[in-house]
């Protein structure tokens, strides 16, 4: 009988890595039907979801673009060395040599029936060299930024998004997406 629970460490490790294994089998795998429904779906109806994704690309700037149950609008788009925040009492320039602040404003509209959090994280600048800037962690003290904001169904909320980027940066676009995970995404041509 001793032998039977002489694992050592190396059996607790072993056995708890087969426990997850068998508890991700075993989980609940509608998230996992519901991605292979999408994928069959654009597998089957490719042509119309490529007019889709054609339409969300060639959206510009003053143009609403629908994802999901959000609606996404670029206002406007500067590029600017200094951003004032706190009723002009701190002001941040860029931390790199050669960079600016591209400083896009953006209404995001909830069409949905339940409230939704946005996040300047939800928001990704796409350069058509392939390469992605995230925002830039400047910590504002007033409401012209998105920080993690709730918006109820059927009301829009207007903010800026601050990238740091090389100045003179052209052929972005905007990616934008409706929640943490990231699941439904859009881009918006910001030329």
């Amino acid at each position: 009988m001793k032998k039977l629970f002489k694992f050592g460490c190396g059996g607790i490790i072993g056995l708890f890595i087969l426990l997850v294994i068998i508890g991700s089998l075993l989980g609940d795998d509608s998230q996992g039907t519901k991605e292979k429904e999408k994928e069959l779906s654009t597998t089957i109806n490719s042509d119309s979801n490529k007019d889709v994704q054609d339409e969300e690309q060639n959206v510009n700037i003053g143009e609403e673009l629908k994802v999901g149950k959000v609606a996404f609008k670029v206002n406007s788009v500067a590029e600017v060395n200094e951003i004032s925040a706190a009723n002009g009492y701190m002001k941040y320039t860029p931390d790199a040599d050669g960079a600016v602040f591209l400083n896009v404003n953006v209404t995001v509209k909830n069409d949905g029936s339940e409230m939704i959090q946005t996040d300047s994280s939800f928001f990704k600048l796409k350069a058509s060299n392939g390469v992605s800037y995230t925002p830039s962690t400047i910590i504002v003290a007033d409401d012209k930024y998105f920080v993690f904001e709730g918006i109820n169904p059927g009301l829009a909320l207007t903010g800026n998004i601050v990238f740091e980027v090389p100045a003179g940066l052209t052929d972005l676009d905007l990616q934008v997406q409706t929640g943490y995970w990231g699941t439904e995404t859009g881009l918006i041509n910001l030329n």
